[in-house]
């Protein structure tokens, strides 16, 4: 196990297995951890200044949530996120943020809607400058901004719930020449939906994002095989 890991600060006290569950998780996700990789709770507890008990319970969850399986006389490794995994997470994306924004469409607030206008706009600087770090966290921050208009606690849980995959997969996605501007123009036409009321339409445009994304996405893969 070679990713290097740092102690967990605690200054606002949470509870320490879900502390330890979101860093093991971004981890795996962000490539730190490579399919196949074999994870030691002793040598986590100790990276990470934490007792075994919480990485116990956090490599669980992760176990649930299929990122980490046992194998017999190896012990617990990092599992390999499948094509059909991906295809499954973007289909369950697409119909959340499809939902998202037809909400939205109903429910912005006009400050909301402002601040959208000024992230594509933040967004065409970006990409005037190759500026591809801060674009992909405008990206992020648009999307966010658009969970949270839709004003629905539960349907915010669960796009959070994928958002970590979502950062992962959008990173693989954006960096297939083009995209990152298809991208912006997406998000400019779902603004003009929303500043109109159009439920709809503002469905359908956040539907194709999401379907457009899956194809770079797939498309960058195909290119590195």
């Amino acid at each position: 196990m070679s990713c290097e890991l740092s102690p967990i600060d605690f200054h606002e006290y949470p509870p320490v297995s879900r502390e330890v569950f979101k860093v093991l998780r971004e981890a795996i996700l962000n490539g730190a951890f490579s399919p196949g990789t074999r994870l030691v709770e002793r040598e986590i507890a100790r990276k990470l200044g934490v007792s075994r008990t919480p990485v116990r319970e956090a490599i669980h969850k992760l176990e649930q949530e299929g990122l980490v399986r046992h194998i017999p006389r190896k012990g617990v490794v990092v599992s390999c996120i499948s094509d059909q995994d991906v295809h499954e997470i973007y289909t369950i994306r697409a119909v959340l943020e499809g939902l998202a924004a037809r909400l939205a469409a109903a429910r912005i607030s006009r400050k909301k809607l402002m601040r959208l206008n000024e992230l594509v706009k933040a967004m065409e600087r970006a990409l005037e400058k190759g500026d591809e770090e801060n674009l992909q966290s405008l990206h992020m921050e648009f999307n966010r901004t658009i969970y949270e208009s839709a004003q629905s606690p539960r349907l915010f849980q669960m796009i959070s719930i994928l958002s970590d995959y979502i950062a992962s997969f959008a990173k693989v996605g954006y960096s297939v020449p083009g995209r990152s501007q298809e991208a912006t123009e997406e998000h400019k036409s779902l603004v003009k939906a929303l500043f109109d009321g159009n439920a709809d339409l503002a469905e359908k445009i956040a539907r194709l994002h999401i379907e457009k994304s899956r194809e770079a996405y797939f498309r960058k893969k195909k290119s590195k095989a």
